[in-house]
């Protein structure tokens, strides 16, 4: 039980004597009073020592225990977190895709339109080219008719005056 503290009793017999003229031989029941004081003294420090190292201990183990709840929460938390950022993610590729899809049925129209304009004036020029290929087919065979008919009365001319 000793915790390596010695009772100075020489030191206390000196003390004594000094401040109070009051000379205490070592068997003096004053002493044994001393002696039991300081085994009460070792005894409740023992206890204290006890009880503060249980304390210490039952706090140690709930701060352990709120560090882990801490460290759970956090992890949880972070999952959550980890969701809600794939959500949103995967929400803006949606709303990109839809964005895109969007504009590219803009486009789509848009170069719709535009052919549909290219073939209508194309489809307008064959007709006018058409129209014109008639039109040089019957110039054509006017002027062969014309020609024969130039060719033959001359022809026809000249054998009548031969």
């Amino acid at each position: 039980m000793s915790n390596g503290t010695v009772i100075d009793i020489q030191g206390i017999i000196d003390e004594v004597a000094r401040r109070h003229n009051i000379r205490l031989a070592p068997d003096d029941p004053i002493l044994a009073t001393v002696t039991v004081t300081d085994v009460v003294h070792k005894l409740f420090a023992e206890h204290l020592r006890r009880i503060t190292e249980g304390v210490a201990n039952n706090a140690t183990d709930r701060l352990v225990a709120q560090i882990e709840t801490g460290r759970r929460e956090i992890e949880h938390q972070t999952e959550t977190a980890k969701g809600i950022a794939s959500k949103l993610v995967n929400d803006a590729g949606s709303w990109s895709a839809s964005q895109l899809r969007q504009a590219s049925a803009g486009a789509a129209e848009d170069i719709q339109r535009s052919v549909t304009t290219a073939l209508a004036t194309i489809q307008s020029d064959i007709q006018i080219v058409s129209a014109a290929k008639r039109a040089a087919i019957w110039a054509a065979m006017l002027a062969i008719v014309l020609g024969g008919a130039f060719l033959g009365g001359g022809i026809g001319f000249w054998l009548a005056g031969s």
